[in-house]
């Protein structure tokens, strides 16, 4: 048996209005969607899980079994997706950013560090010529875009297309 969260959600909202179109428009879902969702999870179990009765829906001697266990399963889904997102690295980078330096890089690493650490801020921080490590020397940025005449003593780097990438330990 192969019963979508959908469907279960489906299911807990119909059970909780017991009636088909406040449930749909809870769901943002269409009155046919919904009502061949309940059909086909119906199809799936077995047995009915709703009296369709003048005005509404009743729960079935199942659908009363079965709701507590809906709820369980949906509620312990949202908490294992809630402890993964709370797993994933996250934190603030401070990019300390030369004026005078290439945008169309800058750009497209910024993008590329984005979709790579989605739990991670950015942070820009603007310099000017007056500070040749755009912050890294006084430890004000994680990390730097800058021209490669820097001296640099301590960290490392590498190029990243025309520019050099350096960061302090």
């Amino acid at each position: 048996m192969d019963v979508h969260l959908r469907e279960l959600r489906y299911f807990v909202a119909v059970a909780e209005e017991l009636n088909v179109t406040r449930a749909s428009g809870r769901l943002f879902v269409s009155h046919p969607a919904l009502s061949k969702q309940l059909r086909t999870l119906e199809r799936q179990l077995g047995f009915p899980l709703f009296d369709r009765v003048h005005g509404g829906m009743a729960l079935t001697r199942q659908g009363r079994a079965l709701l507590p266990f809906a709820r369980e399963l949906l509620g312990r889904w949202n908490a294992g997706v809630e402890a993964a997102r709370a797993a994933a690295p996250s934190g603030t980078l401070v990019v300390g950013m030369q004026t005078a330096v290439g945008r169309g890089i800058q750009q497209e690493t910024l993008r590329g560090f984005r979709a790579a650490m989605p739990g991670w801020e950015l942070s820009l921080r603007l310099v000017n010529w007056t500070d040749p490590s755009a912050g890294l020397a006084d430890g004000g940025s994680d990390v730097a875009f800058v021209r490669p005449a820097v001296a640099w003593r301590r960290g490392d780097h590498r190029p990243q297309v025309r520019a050099f990438l350096g960061a302090l330990p």
